[in-house]
């Protein structure tokens, strides 16, 4: 469609690279040039929140879009957070994360101090396995990851961080984060577990939809992976935070410590055939009064409070499990911080309580180095030129550590793990892995210098040489 200049008149994406090509052909409007014209009275005019404006302009040149799920000091001064829970999860939270189920360890008598070292969860594994629990006649499972896409939410997502991992090599310079030491122990972790038969290597190519089950019916100890993807209302599902490393290593994550541009960019096209109606449109359904009505519907579904708090009526809890779990119409328009602000704290049972403790255990932990992951705004982008040869070999590259890394923690004894993990590297150098890595060190050091805060190496003294 860009290339034979016939974008839809308004265009939502994620894709990074899209969104490049987009603003690159020069197809969309510039967002603050399209509202005076078509919306001069608009609010995005005066109040889109310009920590976030800058962001974008930031990534992608301009502001030429309306973005989705964002949260920012400058947005929480127009949203100002509700409650301490919901701080707590736009300042800590991640979808990816440790999950117990309590019901299983008091059976057992595995404690939360049990599962917080390595050695420890090992030991509940192996008791876990050796009691041969049965849920409605079918065995337990120790462990269970995120099925067919555990390398990104399971490894990526939180494993690697747990270990110590950093996307930076001791001198302070951007690396890809599989050539941290903290992400072969990780991989060792998995591959340990599989070698134990607490983890079964059939679950690791499972879609999320099979997974699901296991967990739902009580049938899993331990999961490791994106807690959103399933309901967790009523399930005995708790985090205690990272599991600190035998060797002493200090577990890391991300988090965006400056503004992000948010998840699904809005365009419009240069070429709509009703720009004056798109306009109302953008202002209308960023506004509180649209995000209101796109969150909870007629008025009739909901009641609000003083402190601005919003509540479902008994009609509104019905529409919400009806007919809104199919409403996608302004799903682009999903704003984080307004979310933060009116909902209530999640009522004891719920998916959302679940959710918002076992979100934030991992991150808010004080033994966890956080750094900001807004640095990296530059990964899995297309800023190396596909057709060129560092393109090209950092295609191959991709491909290759997706079936590489499976090929690792599914080694037969220590010997072969090596074996395979020195080969990872070996193939890893010989795609130039060290000149796609300094091509994006200069993004990184664009962005240390701007924001002033940079990543550091915390496990040096632990992974490499003094």
């Amino acid at each position: 469609m860009i290339a034979s200049k016939s974008i839809p008149d308004v265009v939502s994406a994620t894709d990074p690279d899209t969104i490049r090509e987009l603003i690159k052909s020069k197809q969309v409007w510039p967002m603050k040039e399209f509202m005076e014209k078509y919306d001069p009275s608009s609010h995005l005019l005066k109040d889109f929140p310009s920590d976030i404006k800058k962001a974008i302009v930031n990534q992608y040149g301009g502001w030429y879009s309306v973005p989705s799920h964002t949260n920012s000091a400058d947005a929480r001064k127009i949203y100002p957070s509700g409650s301490k829970q919901w701080q707590d999860i736009a300042e800590y939270g991640g979808n990816s994360t440790f999950m117990f189920n309590t019901k299983m360890m008091k059976q057992l008598g595995i404690t939360a101090q049990d599962v917080s070292t390595q050695a420890g969860l090992m030991a509940a594994f192996k008791k876990v396995k050796a009691a041969n629990l049965k849920v409605g006649g079918k065995s337990v499972f120790p462990l269970l990851m995120n099925g067919s896409v555990w390398i990104d939410n399971s490894l990526n997502g939180i494993l690697a961080y747990n270990f110590g991992a950093t996307p930076v090599d001791p001198k302070g310079n951007y690396q890809m984060l599989e050539l941290s030491p903290g992400y072969k122990e990780a991989m060792k972790f998995v591959n340990t577990t599989i070698q134990q038969g607490y983890l079964n290597v059939d679950t690791l190519t499972m879609d999320e939809n099979s997974i699901k089950p296991y967990i739902l019916n009580n049938r899993v100890f331990c999961y490791i992976g994106n807690q959103a993807n399933f309901d967790k209302s009523g399930l005995p599902l708790k985090s205690f935070g990272p599991v600190m490393a035998d060797n002493g290593a200090q577990p890391t994550v991300g988090q965006g410590k400056t503004p992000g541009v948010g998840w699904i960019q809005t365009f419009v096209s240069r070429n709509a055939k009703n720009p004056k109606g798109i306009a109302k449109m953008l202002s209308y359904a960023t506004s509180k009064k649209g995000l209101i009505e796109n969150e909870y519907g007629d008025s009739k579904n909901y009641t609000i409070n003083k402190k601005g708090i919003i509540t479902r009526t008994a009609a509104g809890q019905k529409e919400f499990t009806g007919p809104y779990k199919s409403n996608m119409i302004l799903w682009p328009f999903v704003n984080t911080a307004f979310d933060y602000s009116t909902t209530p704290d999640p009522k004891p049972g719920t998916d959302a309580y679940v959710a918002n403790q076992v979100m934030v255990a991992y991150g808010k932990s004080p033994k966890v180095y956080r750094f900001n992951s807004s640095l990296l705004n530059f990964v899995n982008s297309n800023l190396i030129s596909p057709t060129s040869d560092l393109g090209m070999n950092q295609s191959q590259l991709k491909a290759y550590l997706q079936s590489q890394i499976g090929k690792i923690v599914t080694a037969n004894n220590t010997a072969q793990f090596n074996q395979q993990y020195n080969a990872m590297i070996k193939t890893m150098n010989n795609l130039d892995v060290k000149g796609i890595d300094a091509f994006y060190n200069k993004y990184y050091q664009k962005n240390v210098k701007a924001t002033g805060t940079k990543i550091k190496d915390v496990n040096a003294d632990v992974y490499h040489e003094k």
